[in-house]
């Protein structure tokens, strides 16, 4: 009772017939009609003044030095790697018995610092009052 090569085998499929997948894929969509192209209508003028530059949308690097009231717009770096005074004092707390956070209180209250320092100054304050508490609680036995 042998089958006939490839007619009556389930196991051998054809090689037109043969699809990846559980499902069959689906029939093709009928393709919608296009709308018709409509013109582009710009502002031309090819009797531009000789300093005009177009401008791109989109971010574009200026192909200049960018300047505001001739000062750059590029902002010096952070000190201490880049964290800046504020981050090194507060993280230093936690390892010099919070002295540090107290010298982060007195800068932010009373010396004038770069505005990108201030988080971690607050930062410091915060944690020197919140050191501070278990310190008033013991005083007062409470």
């Amino acid at each position: 009772m042998a089958v006939s090569e490839g007619k009556g085998d389930l196991t051998k499929i054809r090689f037109d017939q043969s699809r990846y997948g559980t499902f069959a894929p689906p029939p093709p969509q009928p393709s919608a009609p296009r709308p018709p192209q409509t013109p582009i209508l710009c502002n031309y003028d090819p009797q531009q003044p000789p300093n005009y530059h177009a401008i791109p949308v989109g971010y574009q690097s200026p192909p200049f030095p960018a300047l505001v009231e001739g000062v750059p717009v590029s902002e010096p770096a952070m000190p201490v790697c880049g964290i800046g005074i504020g981050w090194a004092l507060f993280l230093s707390g936690f390892f010099i018995a919070a002295i540090p956070w107290y010298v982060g209180a007195f800068l932010l209250l009373f010396v004038a610092l770069d505005y990108r320092e201030k988080p971690g100054l607050v930062a410091c304050t915060v944690a020197a009052i919140l050191a501070l508490i278990p310190v008033i609680l013991n005083a007062f036995r409470l």
